[in-house]
């Protein structure tokens, strides 16, 4: 994970002109096709019967070259920053995807009302879009972030996961389907793997991990800033970045690293760092005291919502818990655009408050 390489954040968040601090819209430009080949890539498990040809392969870090490219000199796209994220996700893993995601919020924080694919008479469903296609497909690249590091061997959480079920089928004296795999990755290759990867591989898995899960907390929370309910729900990459930290966490416990060590970032994650607690509400909290706080109050809502992702992932809960608590770091005004979609039931709202529509509450 070279930090080096990875595109600066100024960079991409400066207004590319006075007048126009977004650019142009690239939509149908021979760039954007550029990026999709380079992002297109053949399925090796899929049997190409008797033609058989070469299996594309692809050039993720030809995508996320144009990408930046096109971000820092020609257009602020929410497609091309998912993009973008996408690919560092894949060449860098979970640090990848975290500057990524902190790519997109600078934009969201920055640009969000000229923003690239620009919201037509109010309606934001291609922004919606976009981010719900982050969401699922960012769920699907934390299963190819490596559990294991090493020259001999590379394995994947989707490896070490595959690996579970097939020894299942073992345990079970039950023979696993032909899925055409020429080899099959077995537990024991993951654990001889895990017992050669260097302590400091797991421990800067653990703090990236760490920080990409705040990362997507603030991102989530700017996100319902501007769409309210109507913003998709980041829930479900939330529970694979905290899934494979949990993983990340066993295997470095296994290898000797220090429990309480490794466990710290994580728990720093659901919302307020730790380190901006006072001692004696930390240890009222811990107690199962009253709450002293507001900011102990909004913690405790997304110590709920985490606990409902772990034991009930298909409950509400979790997402009316996070909701509360991203709603109670807003402002009254703010609140209510989030909520009341029709102008004019907002501004007869704000008028029978006594509300100043340029006045911040």
């Amino acid at each position: 994970m070279n930090a080096s390489s990875l595109p600066e954040l100024d960079a991409l968040g400066a207004a590319l002109s006075d007048t126009n601090p977004c650019g142009e819209d690239m939509s149908f430009s021979s760039e954007f096709d550029e990026i999709q080949e380079a992002r297109r890539e053949d399925d090796p498990s899929i049997d190409q019967g008797e033609w058989v040809t070469s299996i594309k392969e692809a050039d993720w870090k030809r995508a996320a070259s144009v990408c930046q490219q096109l971000l820092t000199e020609r257009t602020k796209d929410l497609r091309l920053a998912s993009w973008l994220t996408e690919a560092l996700a894949k060449t860098h893993g979970i640090s990848g995807m975290n500057h990524g995601l902190r790519a997109i919020d600078e934009l969201v924080c920055r640009f969000w009302s000229d923003l690239h694919p620009q919201a037509e008479d109010g309606d934001q469903e291609q922004r919606i879009g976009n981010i719900g296609w982050l969401i699922t497909r960012g769920v699907q690249l934390v299963r190819g972030f490596p559990v294991v590091q090493g020259k001999a061997a590379r394995y994947t959480l989707g490896d070490l996961n595959a690996a579970r079920a097939l020894q299942s089928l073992l345990d079970r004296n039950q023979a696993p389907e032909d899925d055409g795999s020429a080899q099959r990755i077995t537990l024991q290759q993951v654990r001889d793997a895990q017992r050669s990867s260097p302590r400091a591989f797991y421990e800067q898995t653990l703090a990236a991990c760490t920080t990409c899960l705040n990362t997507l907390e603030q991102l989530g929370r700017n996100i319902d800033a501007h769409l309210g309910m109507d913003g998709p729900s980041f829930t479900p990459l939330r529970s694979a970045i905290e899934a494979y930290a949990a993983e990340i966490e066993r295997m470095a416990r296994e290898n000797g690293i220090s429990a309480e060590a490794s466990r710290q970032p994580l728990e720093a994650s659901g919302g307020e760092s730790l380190a901006n607690e006072t001692p004696s509400a930390t240890q009222t909290s811990q107690s199962g005291g009253p709450l002293r706080s507001r900011e102990q109050a909004l913690k405790q809502l997304r110590e709920v919502a985490d606990f409902f992702r772990r034991t009930e992932p298909h409950s509400p809960v979790a997402y009316l818990a996070d909701k509360a608590a991203n709603w109670g770091e807003m402002p009254l005004h703010v609140w209510l655009k989030t909520v009341l979609k029709e102008e004019g039931a907002l501004s007869r709202f704000e008028d029978l408050l006594g509300f100043d529509a340029g006045e911040e509450h």
